[in-house]
Protein backbone atom coordinates (compact mmCIF):
# COMPACT_ATOMS: atom_id res chain seq x y z
CA UNK A 1 0.00 0.00 0.00
CA UNK A 2 1.64 3.21 -1.22
CA UNK A 3 1.17 6.54 1.00
CA UNK A 4 -1.65 7.63 -0.96
CA UNK A 5 -3.70 4.53 -0.47
CA UNK A 6 -2.84 4.65 3.81
CA UNK A 7 -3.81 8.45 3.29
CA UNK A 8 -7.29 7.29 2.09
CA UNK A 9 -7.98 5.03 4.37
CA UNK A 10 -6.97 7.01 7.15
CA UNK A 11 -9.47 9.79 6.33
CA UNK A 12 -12.10 6.81 5.88
CA UNK A 13 -11.15 5.16 9.73
CA UNK A 14 -11.58 8.63 11.07
CA UNK A 15 -15.26 9.24 9.45
CA UNK A 16 -16.07 5.56 10.79
CA UNK A 17 -15.00 6.84 14.57
CA UNK A 18 -16.68 10.52 13.91
CA UNK A 19 -20.12 8.47 12.84
CA UNK A 20 -19.88 5.74 15.98
CA UNK A 21 -19.37 9.34 18.53
CA UNK A 22 -22.77 10.59 16.89
CA UNK A 23 -24.79 7.47 17.86
CA UNK A 24 -23.25 8.18 20.81
CA UNK A 25 -24.31 11.45 21.83
CA UNK A 26 -28.08 12.76 22.08
CA UNK A 27 -27.11 16.68 22.15
CA UNK A 28 -28.23 17.55 18.28
CA UNK A 29 -25.16 20.13 18.33
CA UNK A 30 -22.47 17.65 19.04
CA UNK A 31 -24.46 15.13 16.67
CA UNK A 32 -24.26 17.95 14.41
CA UNK A 33 -20.37 18.62 14.86
CA UNK A 34 -19.51 14.39 14.76
CA UNK A 35 -21.57 14.71 11.03
CA UNK A 36 -19.38 17.42 10.13
CA UNK A 37 -16.25 16.09 11.01
CA UNK A 38 -17.33 12.74 9.42
CA UNK A 39 -18.14 14.39 6.29
CA UNK A 40 -15.41 16.66 6.28
CA UNK A 41 -13.05 13.42 6.39
CA UNK A 42 -15.15 11.45 3.68
CA UNK A 43 -14.24 14.87 1.44
CA UNK A 44 -11.10 14.45 2.44
CA UNK A 45 -10.75 10.61 1.39
CA UNK A 46 -12.71 11.70 -1.69
CA UNK A 47 -9.89 14.50 -2.93
CA UNK A 48 -7.21 11.96 -2.83
CA UNK A 49 -8.85 9.02 -4.69
CA UNK A 50 -9.61 11.24 -6.92
CA UNK A 51 -5.93 13.02 -7.31
CA UNK A 52 -4.41 9.48 -7.23
CA UNK A 53 -6.20 9.09 -10.10
CA UNK A 54 -5.57 12.04 -11.96
CA UNK A 55 -9.62 12.98 -11.64
CA UNK A 56 -10.60 16.59 -11.34
CA UNK A 57 -10.91 18.07 -7.67
CA UNK A 58 -12.21 21.12 -5.97
CA UNK A 59 -10.29 22.24 -2.59
CA UNK A 60 -13.10 24.48 -0.40
CA UNK A 61 -13.12 25.71 2.89
CA UNK A 62 -15.66 22.94 4.63
CA UNK A 63 -14.54 23.80 7.63
CA UNK A 64 -16.43 26.89 8.08
CA UNK A 65 -19.77 25.01 9.43
CA UNK A 66 -18.25 23.77 12.11
CA UNK A 67 -16.78 27.06 13.16
CA UNK A 68 -20.44 28.25 13.68
CA UNK A 69 -21.36 25.35 15.25
CA UNK A 70 -18.87 26.40 17.97
CA UNK A 71 -20.25 29.99 18.54
CA UNK A 72 -22.17 28.80 21.17
CA UNK A 73 -20.15 25.91 22.50
CA UNK A 74 -21.24 26.53 26.45
CA UNK A 75 -24.27 25.19 25.81
CA UNK A 76 -22.74 21.79 24.80
CA UNK A 77 -21.06 21.23 28.05
CA UNK A 78 -23.54 19.27 29.91
CA UNK A 79 -24.62 17.16 26.84
CA UNK A 80 -20.37 16.83 26.56
CA UNK A 81 -19.57 15.53 30.04
CA UNK A 82 -22.98 12.67 29.57
CA UNK A 83 -20.67 10.46 27.36
CA UNK A 84 -19.60 7.72 29.55
CA UNK A 85 -15.87 7.66 28.19
CA UNK A 86 -15.84 11.21 26.68
CA UNK A 87 -12.17 12.14 27.62
CA UNK A 88 -10.71 9.02 25.55
CA UNK A 89 -12.72 9.52 22.62
CA UNK A 90 -12.00 12.67 22.11
CA UNK A 91 -7.94 12.20 23.04
CA UNK A 92 -8.26 9.38 20.48
CA UNK A 93 -9.94 11.26 17.88
CA UNK A 94 -7.18 14.49 18.80
CA UNK A 95 -4.40 12.05 18.10
CA UNK A 96 -5.97 10.73 15.13
CA UNK A 97 -6.07 14.43 13.37
CA UNK A 98 -2.19 14.94 14.34
CA UNK A 99 -1.04 11.49 12.54
CA UNK A 100 -2.88 13.18 9.77
CA UNK A 101 -0.91 16.20 9.39
CA UNK A 102 1.75 14.03 10.35
CA UNK A 103 1.62 12.12 7.56
CA UNK A 104 0.33 14.94 5.22
CA UNK A 105 3.75 17.53 6.31
CA UNK A 106 5.68 14.03 5.08
CA UNK A 107 4.15 13.51 1.81
CA UNK A 108 4.57 17.02 1.21
CA UNK A 109 8.30 16.59 2.11
CA UNK A 110 8.36 13.51 -0.19
CA UNK A 111 6.60 14.90 -3.53
CA UNK A 112 8.18 17.91 -5.82
CA UNK A 113 4.50 17.87 -7.75
CA UNK A 114 3.43 21.49 -6.79
CA UNK A 115 -0.23 20.04 -7.03
CA UNK A 116 0.31 17.10 -4.65
CA UNK A 117 1.81 19.57 -2.32
CA UNK A 118 -1.13 22.09 -2.41
CA UNK A 119 -3.88 19.41 -1.86
CA UNK A 120 -1.52 18.16 1.38
CA UNK A 121 -1.41 21.59 2.73
CA UNK A 122 -5.32 22.12 2.51
CA UNK A 123 -5.64 19.06 4.07
CA UNK A 124 -3.15 19.90 6.77
CA UNK A 125 -4.96 23.21 7.38
CA UNK A 126 -7.88 21.08 7.61
CA UNK A 127 -7.14 18.62 9.67
CA UNK A 128 -5.94 21.17 12.29
CA UNK A 129 -8.74 23.07 12.20
CA UNK A 130 -10.46 19.70 13.28
CA UNK A 131 -7.48 19.72 16.11
CA UNK A 132 -8.74 22.97 17.25
CA UNK A 133 -12.79 21.20 17.80
CA UNK A 134 -11.33 18.40 19.38
CA UNK A 135 -9.51 20.63 22.15
CA UNK A 136 -12.69 22.45 22.98
CA UNK A 137 -14.49 19.25 23.05
CA UNK A 138 -11.19 18.07 25.51
CA UNK A 139 -11.63 21.28 27.63
CA UNK A 140 -15.04 21.04 28.07
CA UNK A 141 -14.82 17.31 29.51
CA UNK A 142 -11.58 18.59 31.44
CA UNK A 143 -13.42 21.40 33.25
CA UNK A 144 -16.76 19.30 33.82
CA UNK A 145 -14.53 16.58 35.11
CA UNK A 146 -12.30 19.04 37.49
CA UNK A 147 -15.23 21.51 38.48
CA UNK A 148 -15.92 20.16 42.37
CA UNK A 149 -16.05 23.62 44.09
CA UNK A 150 -19.35 25.19 44.59
CA UNK A 151 -20.60 26.89 41.32
CA UNK A 152 -21.98 29.88 43.49
CA UNK A 153 -18.69 30.75 44.63
CA UNK A 154 -15.92 29.15 42.05
CA UNK A 155 -13.59 31.08 39.86
CA UNK A 156 -13.71 29.76 36.72
CA UNK A 157 -12.32 30.78 32.69
CA UNK A 158 -15.25 32.02 30.44
CA UNK A 159 -16.19 30.08 27.58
Amino acid sequence: MNSMEFAINMEKENKRFYLEQAERVDNSGLKSIFHTLAEEESIHARILKNKMESVPYELNDTFAEIKNIFVGIGQYQGAVKKIPDAFDAYTLALDNEKKSIELYEKMTQETDDENEKKVFHYLIKQEKGHCKVLEQLLELVTNANEWVESAEFGLRTEY
